[in-house]
């Protein structure tokens, strides 16, 4: 038969099984006068079939794998939102510097567009900083865009600007 304690085991009757079932998928709930009740089955025989059959610690290893599979897909979804979140920030960089490359000095405040960079830039920073057990490792791959942004802001004089309007 299986390995798994919450399927059927070997020498398991039909009957006593279905009612482990019902047992099992009751989740906090779980009591063998609710089994017995549903089942139209006497305490005892439920009782027996409980101690007989380990219905306690079958349980606690179903609910362990329903937890240890609802942790590796919380993990695998929190990997696929870093990734979606890290495009984007990489396509608002692009965005911005394009905007930089076709920006006149008096058209929008060096101001705006500093704000703006560094929000795209700390979303960036932020989503390729992963998590390696209790430690942080960060992993900034900024593809010479601050090199481009100093760049800009040389050409476009921006350190000599008043933007306190």
């Amino acid at each position: 038969m299986s390995n798994k304690p919450w399927e059927r085991q070997k020498g398991e009757s039909e009957k006593a099984f279905e009612a482990f079932k019902i047992y099992r998928d009751m989740g906090e709930e779980r009591t063998i006068t609710a089994v017995g009740k549903r089942l139209v089955k006497s305490r005892n025989l439920i009782d027996r079939w409980k101690e007989r059959w380990r219905w306690k610690e079958r349980a606690r290893s179903y609910d362990n794998e329903l937890e240890k599979q609802a942790k590796a897909k919380a993990v695998k979804e929190y990997h696929a939102m870093t990734e979606r979140h890290i495009k984007i920030a990489v396509q608002l960089q692009k965005k911005a510097l394009e905007a930089l490359n076709n920006l006149e000095s008096e058209t929008m405040s060096a101001k705006d567009i500093k704000e703006f960079i560094k929000m795209v830039t700390d979303l960036e920073r932020l989503n390729r900083t992963i998590d390696n057990g209790n430690e942080k490792e960060n992993m900034i791959l900024d593809d010479g865009f601050i090199e481009a942004l100093k760049q800009q802001t040389k050409k476009l004089n921006w350190e000599d600007r008043d933007d306190t309007e």
